[in-house]
């Protein structure tokens, strides 16, 4: 049949839109434009591994095997249809079919890197830990698409039920890598805090009680001293300070000093709307999840993930959640994020800390 330009430029323009509703995370309209293509050339494989993805990706997983599997029989030679699929299984946690799915691609393409570091993630999914690792090992330099985020997932998972034996991100991490740095205030500080009351005090003096000790709790902040931070905000609120600037002070204080169930507290006086200020949602995510109410913790973790964009942590505890919650798959949209915003090294460090773990149990 001839098609007019008309057609062409049509599925064009359809096609690239799909492409952009799909990195958006809207799987269900990128579904609908890639089928708009397809009404004009059904045999658009492309296309057809594009549906697939959308399809996958608004939970429809049974309709994108089929859209996957019809792009393999219209491109049989091409890698691309089969890793797709594989990629499908993995997520719907069928490892075995995902696999052989791989292994497939392999075949057709001996040389693609990307497709072996896959092939070793389904291998370390389906128990055949140092084969897969090897791969994974050789390759994963060489892996997108995604891949570190679902080697993210597999390794956070395993490291979960082994908390015990594993060391924390924050021993991994460099403080180039995002690691928060700690310890005492230095004498630099100290010296800024004593010029402040100095210069400041006085006046604060002036405007009453709430805020003199409002002023004394800024003052503490700026020492790390978080006790008498928690002690002048304490005052302050007795002295009729404005509830929420001492209660979320209180809570970064408590947060701060390791006593996240009393800061989760604190931020929970803070009114809806307030709580969902992305400021606000950060810290009370963080305390909520160390105080394991990590189902609680999912919507501000959430909030503060899509807010901070250059900050890697709100997303990777978003993802924690799901794992914490025993929906790994829900935690791969999240660490997508969390690696993005970092790069693939937290997910090599993960891996590598799973594999450390494995044999050591392995030998004792």
């Amino acid at each position: 049949m001839t098609r007019r330009l008309s057609d062409w430029l049509r599925a064009d323009r359809r096609y690239f839109k799909g492409t952009s509703l799909l990195r958006s995370g809207k799987g269900g309209e990128a579904a609908r434009a890639f089928d708009d293509v397809l009404s004009i050339f059904p045999k658009h494989a492309r296309a057809h591994v594009q549906r697939a993805k959308a399809l996958a990706a608004a939970g429809r997983v049974g309709e994108a095997v089929g859209a996957a599997r019809q792009a393999v029989e219209l491109a049989p030679g091409s890698h691309a249809p089969m890793l797709v699929l594989g990629q499908i299984q993995y997520d719907a946690g069928r490892y075995e079919e995902a696999r052989k799915g791989f292994a497939a691609a392999a075949k057709l393409d001996p040389e693609n890197r990307l497709v072996r570091s896959y092939l070793g993630l389904a291998m370390l999914a389906t128990g055949r830990i140092e084969e897969g690792a090897l791969l994974i090992d050789a390759h994963m330099l060489y892996g997108y698409e995604g891949l570190e985020a679902r080697l993210l997932t597999l390794a956070e998972q395993y490291l979960w039920d082994h908390t015990d034996e594993a060391r924390s991100l924050d021993e991994q991490l460099t403080p180039d890598e995002g690691a928060r740095e700690e310890g005492p205030a230095g004498l630099g500080l100290q010296f800024a805090s004593a010029v402040r009351r100095i210069l400041l005090w006085p006046v604060a003096r002036l405007r009453g009680p709430a805020a003199w000790w409002r002023l004394q709790a800024e003052e503490a902040f700026s020492v790390r001293d978080w006790d008498k931070a928690i002690a002048a905000l304490q005052e302050a609120e007795k002295a009729g300070a404005d509830l929420q600037d001492t209660a979320a002070g209180l809570g970064m204080a408590y947060l701060e000093a390791r006593n996240p169930q009393a800061a989760a507290e604190q931020f929970l006086r803070l009114p809806q709307e307030v709580r969902a200020e992305a400021d606000i949602a950060l810290p009370l995510g963080a305390s909520l999840f160390d105080c394991g109410r990590y189902e609680e913790a999912r919507e501000p973790l959430r909030i503060a993930a899509e807010r901070f964009t250059r900050d890697f942590l709100p997303a990777y505890f978003r993802g924690l959640c799901d794992i914490a919650l025993d929906q790994p798959g829900a935690s791969t949209h999240w660490f997508i994020l969390a690696v993005e915003r970092l790069n693939p090294q937290l997910a090599k460090k993960r891996f590598e800390e799973m594999m450390r773990v494995r044999r050591g149990r392995a030998a004792d």
